[in-house]
């Protein structure tokens, strides 16, 4: 029949992932497995202790952050065990302000040391 069969490279691009880019008013960028839900109870102490509105925060998940395009200072907060998905992401968080790395949400939520940790590593970042 002569049907040609197609592989597509960058699968993405039909996605419009291309290039995400960052608006100004954003202070936080969150990178999970899945994004976070907005209304997460950890999600809103957190913005909340970083003094960051959920309207200046970005929740993203690690594919999506491999187009990011951030032209501003920025904090970036890395969730997830997945040491091959962080290492590829680090040197995308371009333009960082500080960088917190914790386990997914769920093992973070029940770990006390781990929060407090997350605490540590908050209050630091905003203390310069």
């Amino acid at each position: 029949m002569g049907i040609e069969q197609w592989q597509l490279y960058r699968p993405e691009v039909l996605k419009g992932a291309v290039n995400i880019a960052v608006p100004s008013h954003i202070r936080l960028v969150v990178i999970a497995e899945k994004p976070l839900e907005q209304r997460d109870s950890l999600l809103h102490d957190v913005l909340l202790s970083a003094e960051i509105t959920s309207d200046d925060c970005l929740l993203l998940d690690f594919e999506q952050a491999l187009h990011l395009n951030v032209q501003h200072p920025i904090n970036y907060w890395l969730l997830g065990k997945n040491s091959e998905k962080i290492d590829r992401t680090l040197p995308l968080c371009t333009h960082a302000i500080s960088l917190w790395q914790t386990d997914e949400l769920n093992a973070l939520k029940q770990n006390p040391q781990a929060k407090r940790a997350l605490w540590q590593q908050i209050q630091t970042s905003f203390k310069s």
